[in-house]
This record gives C-alpha cells, structure tokens and sequence, in this order.
C-alpha cells in the first residue's frame, strides 16, 4: 500500500510540473511561441572550384547555379526543411506566395500543387532505366522557369551530377549520348580495365613474328627451298612455283592475301560482338554501347570490325583496280575477273547491313533515303521495297531482316564467292605471267609466297590493331525517329557520291541505274575491249588493253572526287 501511494504521489507531481511549465510559457493570447527558424547560409555557398573539374564538378556548379533552389542542396526537394533553411521568412510557403503561386508575376512561374521532386534517395530516379531517359528529361523539360534552355554540355553534366548524388556515377567515365543508354540510373557499375596494355602486348607479339620472318628472309633468300617439301593446307591453296617478277609486292600489292585475312578478322570479330548484340529497335543501339562500354575489350572488339570492314572495302577497288590496270582478266580468268567483281558488291552489301544494325541517329540517310530508292524501280519497286524494309515504313522487321541477312544471307554467299574465286586462281595457273620458261632462279615456291603474305598480314594487324586501339568507331544516340531526317543525315562513305549527285536529278536513274551501270560496265570490260596479249601479262599498263584501263580509271577517280566533295560537304 506504502508503494502505491509512492507512485500516485510520483505521477502527479510530474503532470503537475509539465502544467506548470506549459501555463507558465504561455503568452498573453494563450498560444505557445515556436522558435523561429534560422537561415543556414553556409547551405547556399557555392560549390568550391576544383582544379580540373570533372564532368560531375562542373554539374555541381550548374546544380547550384539553376536547381538548387527547387530541388535542395541535397536533392531532397522542396521540403519543409530546407525552405525555412534556405528562404527567408516571408517566402517559404511557395505555393501560396505571389511569386510561385496561381497569381505568380510575369516573369515568375506556379510551382505543381504535387511538389517538387527530390533527386536523391531511394526509388527518386525510378521513372528512369538508364542515364541517357535522365538526361533527356533534364534538356526537355528543365530548368522548370524556361524548359530546354539548358545546353547539351550542361545537360550532361547535370546527369553526372545527379548520380552521383544517388551514388551511382560510373567513375571515371563521361556521360553522352555514345554510352549513357548502356548505363543504368539504379546500379553502380565498374568500367573494365584498360584496353591498352593488351592491345599493345598482342602488337608487340605480332611485331616479333615480323621481326622473325624478316630474320629468316635474309637467311634463306627467295627461291632457295626449291627441295620437295610436303606443304600444310594454307600453302597448298598456292601453285608450286610461282614467277619471281609477278610475285612481288610491287606488282600484287599485297591485296588478295589482305582481303583474306581481313575477312578472317570480320568473321572472328563479328562472332564475338554477336554474344552480346540484340536484333531489336530498342536494344540494338544500347547493346552496342554496351559492348563498347562495358565488356572487357569490347570497344577494341567492335573498332576492330569496324575499320576492317572499311579497309576491306579498300583493299578489293585496289585489288580490282590492279587485276585492270595489269590486263590480268584476260583469256580464261575472265570469269573468275566476274567472281571477284560479284564478291565486291556482296562486300558493298555487307558493310551497308552492318552500317545499319547500329540503328542510331547516324543511319537515318541509309536507312531512309536509301529505302526509298527502292520504290523508284518501275513495276519492282514496291514489292522490293516491303522485302527489304518488311512492311510499309521502316520499323522492327527492317532491322530484324538486316540482321540475318548480314549475319547469313550475305555472309554465307561472301565465303562461297571466296572460296571459289581463290579455287579459280589456282586452277587458272596462280599469278597472270608471260607463258614463257623461265630460268630456275626467276621462280619462287610456294613457301616464299606465302612467307611474304604472312609478313604483310602481320604488318597490317599491327597497324590495324594500333588504329582501333586509338580511333573509336562511330556510335550515336538511338534512334528515335523513322519518319524524317535530321541533323547529321549523312551517307555512309562509300555511298557518298550518291548522295552529293540524288539532288541534280530523277533518283531512279542516280540512285539506282547509275551504281548498277557501273558494275556492268566494268564487268563488260575482257568481254568487249581488247584484252592484254600473253606475252604482255605480268607487268603494269599493257598495251593490249589501254582503252579499259581508262574506262576503269576515269569510274574510280569520278568517284573518289564525288566521296571527297561529300564528306567535306
């Protein structure tokens, strides 16, 4: 009983003090003061200025500059909190306020009756699957006063910014429109080590295979394995002996054998990018951002297939050119002259469909205008059309079709051309020559041939492999609309004189009779003009064929100038 009275005796004076307190702080007309809130103007300073900002310093400086003040200092939003830290008195409740409320000034705008969202924290960025939707979001419809006045550059900078206040930013990388829609907005990533000292270890392993062939060059000179020896498959695709004066660089230039081994890295290279490409509108362009982005070695991977492709299309004009301007189609290679001259517009074909799987920005004239030359054929032109592009405008089919004829359509028929016009080289006696007997010491074997095709594969991967290290392959934003050209609506190069001729007249006779006029034309070449005599084959610019030789000159340099005033236009 002592101890009940104990408690009750405890309990009242407790409630009796705490009344005590609140009637004795009590003001005049009975309501209870409330400390006043302070501004804590060290949260309105500026970002200090770092030395060699990064993309997210200088996104701190335009935070503070333009969002701030609506999205907190902490990109917690427009919260109670931070208005009484931040505004003075008079103007924390925004909505209500003339500044921001329904009767805002002129120059002014109304705050949503939703609030301001905060930028920071968890589930913030959820509207949102990757780094490129941010920043699109931030250059449309921000700075809330004036929506897209903010620039590209700060734009980007902003997005770096804001992830890495949600402790996401992948460091050490710049966000744009190359690699942000690989980059999601809800996990930080790690960017894969540097490609470089791979890349360089893998030269330098090429570069001592150069070294050793020049070494056992200048121990064993041309023509002096002449002995019987069993020769491996890659040998046996050569003749047994070989004339010494055809097989010089000089005058093959190297450009069959580069062909070959460039198709080789196309073919190893494009298996690799295949893991991890996706055929579809939407993933295509952000899968290659992945690969270029994100997976170990990627982007060497990807630069790699890229400017092979580019210098393969090089190599075979060289190639054709040199078959022209040394008579060598004549007699019976005139049908293998037409193997090679279908294998190059298969290459043509084939660099045009993986120009388009990237299914960017950049592609919009390929994929457009390029399309819609399809229609001008008469009778053929819509059925082709809807064949190629799978409907009646350009959408998921067309790139779904693209995809499988690059990756086997046009590759299975490119490999079946090769192989037999390599065959039809052999069995046409190899190298055109003079057919005259030629001393011992004038021929070469096998070996030495292809000793020497080996030492300038391996001077081209060197070099090859330096310029993907250090030279990106084109990439853009994804596409985003099918319906009309915009920006850079530019060719791909080796269609360039097309474009820069389409506007001087009918789109049918230049966009499609003239290319298919060219191909004739010089496919009609051993056929209709005089061929090289025999015993003037084996040397540059035979008498027996000069009028072709002009012909093809004059296609080729109409060309170059036209591929040169269009990318310079």
């Amino acid at each position: 009983m002592t101890h009940f009275k104990s408690l009750i005796f405890t309990i009242t004076l407790v409630c009796g003090a705490l009344l005590v307190a609140f009637v004795g702080n009590k003001t005049a007309s009975g309501t209870v003061p409330q400390a006043t809130p302070t501004l804590e103007s060290s949260r309105l300073s500026q970002p200090p200025t770092v030395v060699a900002p990064n993309q997210a310093d200088n996104g701190a400086q335009a935070y503070w500059g333009m969002c701030m003040s609506c999205h907190g200092d902490r990109g917690q939003g427009l919260t109670e909190e931070w208005r009484n830290a931040a505004f003075p008195p008079g103007i924390r409740d925004c909505w209500q306020s003339g500044c921001h409320g329904s009767d805002h000034p002129a120059n002014s705008f109304e705050l949503p009756a939703s609030g301001i969202p905060a930028l920071a924290g968890p589930g913030t960025l959820a509207r949102f699957s990757n780094a490129l939707e941010l920043n699109k979001h931030i250059q449309t419809n921000m700075p809330f006063s004036r929506s897209g006045s903010i620039s590209s550059k700060q734009s980007w900078a902003l997005t770096a910014y804001i992830l890495k206040l949600n402790n996401v930013q992948t460091a050490g990388l710049t966000y744009s429109e190359t690699n942000s829609a690989a980059l999601p907005v809800h996990d930080k990533l790690n960017l894969p080590e540097s490609e470089i000292p791979g890349a360089l270890i893998l030269a330098g392993v090429l570069g001592l295979s150069i070294f050793g062939l020049v070494y056992q060059y200048r121990r064993e000179p041309s023509g002096s394995i002449l002995k019987p020896v069993r020769p491996n498959f890659f040998q046996h695709l050569h003749p047994a002996r070989i004339p010494a004066l055809q097989a010089r660089l000089r005058y093959t230039l190297g450009a069959g054998g580069l062909a070959i081994f460039l198709t080789f890295i196309l073919l190893v290279t494009g298996l690799l990018e295949m893991v991890y490409y996706i055929p579809t509108p939407q993933q295509a362009p952000i899968s290659i951002q992945t690969i270029t982005t994100l997976v170990p070695y990627g982007s060497l991977i990807r630069n790699l297939h890229f400017w092979s492709a580019q210098l393969l299309m090089i190599v075979v004009t060289i190639h054709l050119l040199r078959v022209v301007l040394t008579g060598a189609y004549s007699h019976s290679r005139r049908f293998n002259y037409l193997l090679g001259l279908g294998l190059f517009a298969l290459i043509l074909l084939l660099d045009f469909s993986g120009y388009m799987l990237r299914w960017d920005d950049g592609i919009k004239w390929a994929l457009i205008v390029g399309s819609n030359l399809l229609k001008t054929i008469p009778w053929l032109g819509a059925g082709l059309y809807q064949f190629v592009v799978g409907g009646s405008s350009p959408g998921a089919a067309t790139l779904t079709r693209f995809f499988f004829w690059h990756v086997f359509g046009l590759t299975l028929a490119a490999l079946l051309l090769v192989g037999w016009h390599a065959f039809r080289v052999r069995r046409d006696g190899g190298l055109a020559a003079p057919p005259l007997q030629r001393p011992r010491d004038q021929v070469i074997t096998r070996f030495d041939l292809v000793r020497r095709e080996v030492l300038v594969m391996a001077v081209c991967g060197v070099l090859l492999l330096l310029f993907a290290l250090f030279f990106s392959a084109p990439i853009g934003a994804p596409f985003s609309d099918t319906s009309r050209l915009a920006g850079d609506s530019r060719a791909p190069w080796f269609f360039l004189w097309i474009q820069v001729l389409l506007p001087l007249g009918d789109p049918f006779i230049i966009g499609v009779l003239m290319p298919v006029s060219v191909f004739v034309v010089l496919g009609l070449l051993p056929y209709v003009l005089p061929n090289t005599k025999s015993d003037e084959l084996g040397r540059w610019f035979p008498a027996g064929n000069r009028i072709a030789q002009v012909i093809a000159v004059l296609i080729m340099l109409t060309i170059f100038i036209l591929t040169i005033l269009g990318a310079l236009r």
